[in-house]
């Protein structure tokens, strides 16, 4: 009898039937198997019910997160790795890409100041409105450029009210996005001039991160009294750290603040720091209660080393503009 225990066999082997208790046993036993395969059978249909169910719990709950993607081109030629795909690989939910191009294609240049910022405008407008289309709480917005230092820090002052921002850097050595979210190592910046500028309504203020800032340079352009913040072993690869990104900030912040208790209406900042910790400085940067700020951009061997920069929206001034420079007409 297929399906019977070897002893039950054995009994119809030896006495040719089953004794009767046997039997009787032998039919609780059927019934046991029916009951436990029935039972498996259902445990067995519900966990599949359960997994598919939360996979389409999932699947929808993926479906309504959004990750705003701002990647800005300014300094690379080639397009290289798309910001969004590599964002797409870490992130969940769907990506909404948001290109902001700032170069000239015909001669691989920068494109116009004057244009340039009206696209950094554009680019915010469209931020806004990509969040106006479903739940903040279902939103992150990211961002990472290689652009120009005027440039970067205006997208970081737009974007100071955004909320939450992670924020990627270009790993040159690795050639590819790299998110910022490394250790704290602790250097701080050491500050230089503040007691000297007198009653200065104006003041330069040099910020060195990664690179050191020249006092031949800074004469080419401003004849103006002169306040330097240099960072502690500087380096242009000790920037992956968002909490000392933050940390300095809040140092750069309270420079400025001490300054505009000394009476200083606007400050012109030269700044030589890795994209992201430029992006961070202007979105720190209090746009209520320090001074009016004009960030320079850096030409290197040319006779006005910094040959204009741009007027910051803040301390009351709504409008964004590009200042020019002659030799040392800050």
């Amino acid at each position: 009898m297929p399906g019977h225990p070897c002893s039950f066999s054995f009994c119809v082997f030896f006495w040719g039937s089953l004794p009767e208790g046997a039997a009787r046993l032998e039919n609780k036993l059927e019934d046991i198997d029916f009951y436990i395969l029935a039972v498996g059978l259902v445990l067995i249909v519900s966990g599949i019910a359960f997994a598919v169910a939360r996979f389409i719990g999932e699947a929808r709950a993926q479906s309504k997160f959004r990750n705003i993607v701002i990647e800005a081109r300014g300094l690379r030629d080639d397009d290289g790795n798309s910001l969004a795909d590599t964002v797409a690989k870490h992130q969940k939910g769907s990506v909404v890409p948001i290109l902001l191009d700032l170069r000239n294609r015909l001669d691989g240049q920068v494109i116009a100041p004057e244009r340039a910022l009206s696209e950094i405008v554009s680019m915010h407008r469209s931020v806004l409105q990509h969040q106006k289309d479903g739940d903040r709480a279902d939103l992150t917005t990211i961002y990472g450029g290689l652009t120009s230092v005027p440039y970067t820090f205006l997208t970081g002052v737009l974007l100071d009210d955004e909320g939450s921002i992670i924020t990627y850097d270009w790993d040159r050595a690795q050639e590819t996005w790299r998110k910022i979210e490394g250790p704290d190592d602790g250097a701080q910046f050491h500050v230089d001039g503040v007691e000297a500028i007198g009653g200065a309504p104006e003041v330069v203020l040099a910020t060195a991160f990664s690179y050191p800032i020249q006092d031949d340079d800074m004469a080419t352009t401003f004849d103006l009294p002169k306040v330097r913040l240099t960072l502690d072993g500087m380096s242009s690869d000790g920037h992956w750290s968002q909490q000392k990104q933050n940390r300095l900030a809040q140092e750069f912040l309270e420079v400025a603040k001490n300054l505009a208790g000394k009476g200083v209406k606007r400050l012109h900042l030269v700044l030589a720091a890795p994209n992201s910790v430029v992006f961070t400085f202007g979105r720190r940067y209090d746009k209520r209660n320090l001074p009016e700020i004009v960030v320079y951009q850096y030409q290197r061997g040319e006779p006005i080393a910094y040959p204009w920069g741009v007027s910051m929206p803040v301390a009351g001034l709504d409008q964004v503009k590009v200042v020019e420079c002659s030799e040392q007409g800050a």
